[in-house]
């Protein structure tokens, strides 16, 4: 029944494997179409990390399914957008984020909120 799984950490050539475990895990534990995969707490990604996501949506489409990556952090989907040129993955927008308050504003570092 999973359909939904999150990515935490850093995905490189030393946790790639374990990843695409997981990801296949959580494709062959689906009885949904679409698996999505939150990738918000991803802190690093190499172009390993990069290449399991491309093998699980090609594994995932050869089991009836679909992969939707979510939620990538803009060094990540800097990486996705250099790498996949031929717009094979899906990778669902992140909530668009506004910065609040400003120059005067209390707190120190300003406060972020998700874009309605």
């Amino acid at each position: 029944m999973l359909r939904d799984c999150k990515a935490i950490g850093d995905i490189d050539s030393a946790t790639a494997p374990v990843f695409n475990a997981d990801l296949r895990r959580a494709i062959d534990n689906s009885d949904e179409a679409f698996v999505s995969v939150d990738c918000s707490d991803v802190t690093f990604m190499d172009s390993a990390g990069y290449h399991v996501l491309v093998n699980a949506t090609r594994y995932a489409v050869r089991h009836g399914h679909t992969l939707a990556i979510q939620n990538l952090p803009p060094a990540c989907a800097r990486l996705i957008q250099i790498c996949d040129r031929g717009g094979e993955l899906r990778v669902e927008p992140s909530p668009q984020r506004i910065r609040v308050g400003g120059p005067g504003a209390s707190g120190a570092s300003g406060a972020f909120a998700d874009a309605s």
